[in-house]
């Protein structure tokens, strides 16, 4: 057979790649990649990523146990979860980061005598084969914030199972994420309690949204404080700004969160609740390169009965899971760089509630 020798190749009218049949084998010995797997693994990103994993989280039905079960999707384009296999341990109420090759879950609700966890997880997200054993937290802990740039993950905050009569805590520790081992001190957040919500751009973490925060023994004191971190240093957190204003359709400011994404200008918010407590569907954005409050960018289309789940997503897509029901499955996605309300993207294979996500093209990752 003749070799044939060309720069591209298009359809008829140029616009796109013509459709291959019949071809099994393809050979080059220049640069080339050709995509493999089920369609529903594949992505629309140039370089191959896209993949959005959910992890943990109370079960849909009583006795609502902590779930092992990891769902993926296709953040690229919208649709329904495939299994991705299991955490190493069921939780709920736990927190991620991650590179562009690796997930990370930690920490987590767990029945014991500190109600928490430290097992730190990681999973490969072009493997749908589950969880690895990564190393441990310093501390029990679950409801905790993560954020993490393309090396390093940050945990901050949370219900340190360890202390008492008031046991949220301000610590924070990070791992780095292409090895394996326990965290180690980054340093102290300002107010930091539980369900924070949290994102990060290349450079700089940020939370917001604490339910109980440090500095109240209220049991249902929420904080409006948005804090933020260089992640590639250690020490302790600043204020940046605060949460949005009484809008007509948002709360007074404080609440507890439901979930946040970012790309590297924008971090959105999605509400949980308010205070004084009720249900919120409000989206809100922070603009992540000036100091400063968030702003009103539209509405969810389920109000949240609860905080404490999370958003994920890629630099142009946000995706959240609403906690109006523990047995709720359907995922809502925003385009981060417009104003709006919250679309339908799909759903889970399990509802879940309090559970974590990390998407291998995350805002922190550049």
């Amino acid at each position: 057979m003749s070799d044939i020798k060309i720069n591209n190749i298009t359809d008829k009218s140029g616009s796109s790649g013509p459709v291959f049949t019949g071809i099994t084998t393809v050979s080059s010995t220049a640069f080339m990649v050709m995509p493999s797997g089920p369609t529903a693994f594949r992505t629309n990103d140039p370089l191959g990523r896209g993949r959005a994993v959910f992890g943990g989280g109370y079960g849909p039905s009583s006795p609502y146990p902590n779930l092992k079960t990891l769902d993926m999707v296709n953040i690229t384009t919208a649709g329904n979860a495939v299994d991705f296999g299991d955490l190493t341990v069921g939780r709920s109420a736990n927190t991620m980061g991650g590179s562009a090759t690796r997930g990370i879950f930690a920490a987590g609700r767990f029945p014991g005598p500190t109600n928490a966890l430290r097992t730190i997880d990681y999973v490969t997200f072009t493997s749908e084969g589950g969880a690895n054993d990564f190393g441990d937290l310093k501390n029990d802990v679950n409801t905790s914030a993560g954020f993490s740039d393309a090396t390093r993950g940050i945990f901050s905050g949370g219900y340190d199972g360890n202390n008492s009569p008031y046991p949220r805590t301000k610590a924070m520790t990070y791992v780095n994420i292409a090895s394996t081992g326990d965290s180690n001190d980054f340093g102290d957040a300002i107010e930091v309690g539980r369900r924070d919500v949290s994102f990060s751009n290349a450079t700089r973490g940020f939370t917001c949204g604490a339910n109980n925060k440090i500095d109240s023994p209220s049991p249902n004191t929420n904080t409006k404080r948005i804090e933020m971190t260089i992640i590639q240093t250690t020490g302790s957190t600043v204020t940046f700004g605060e949460l949005g204003m009484d809008n007509g359709s948002f709360m007074t400011g404080a609440l507890n969160c439901h979930g946040g994404a970012a790309s590297q200008t924008r971090g959105i918010i999605f509400s949980g609740k308010g205070s004084p407590a009720a249900t919120r569907n409000v989206i809100e954005y922070l603009t992540l390169t000036t100091f400063g409050n968030s702003v009103n960018f539209g509405d969810m289309l389920t109000s949240s009965t609860s905080g404490g789940s999370t958003a994920t997503g890629n630099q142009i897509r946000a995706v959240v899971k609403t906690t109006s029901a523990n047995d709720g499955n359907v995922l809502e996605q925003v385009t981060i760089a417009s104003t709006g309300n919250a679309t339908d993207f799909g759903d889970l294979n399990t509802g879940r509630r309090l559970y974590g996500a990390v998407c291998d093209s995350h805002g922190g990752l550049g």
